[in-house]
């Protein structure tokens, strides 16, 4: 095994040794279960490596401008539940209707196709 000279160590040093320990687990057959905020993370990751959506532009603007300023309806019907949660959750800051506003100015220049549907 190395030994750790100082408090010091670079990066590429302490990518090493992580992979070092990695391979030793798994010789070992020690299997770690994730914690979990890298279950929360993992989660993230995946929401948002979600398929596009093709949803109507007038129902997603309708949506946007009635209610999602309040209760993330658009989110919802987007089928974007974690965000429409968190709408929920903070709708009585500021924070919703500036989610809003920048929602509807990414939806209003998106092309329509013939069925005038937008992907989101």
């Amino acid at each position: 095994m190395r030994q750790l000279r100082k408090a010091e160590i670079s990066m590429r040093e302490l990518l090493e040794l992580e992979e070092e320990l990695r391979s030793l687990k798994e010789k070992c057959h020690i299997k770690e279960e994730k914690k979990w905020w890298h279950k929360i993370g993992d989660c993230m990751v995946n929401r948002l490596e979600r398929e596009p959506v093709a949803v109507s532009r007038k129902k997603y603007i309708k949506l946007a401008v009635t209610c999602g300023w309040l209760c993330g309806a658009h989110r919802f019907y987007t089928g974007q539940k974690g965000l429409g949660i968190l709408y929920l959750l903070f709708c009585w800051t500021g924070i919703p209707f500036t989610m809003t506003l920048i929602d509807l100015m990414i939806a209003l220049p998106k092309k329509v196709d013939k069925s005038g549907n937008i992907i989101l």
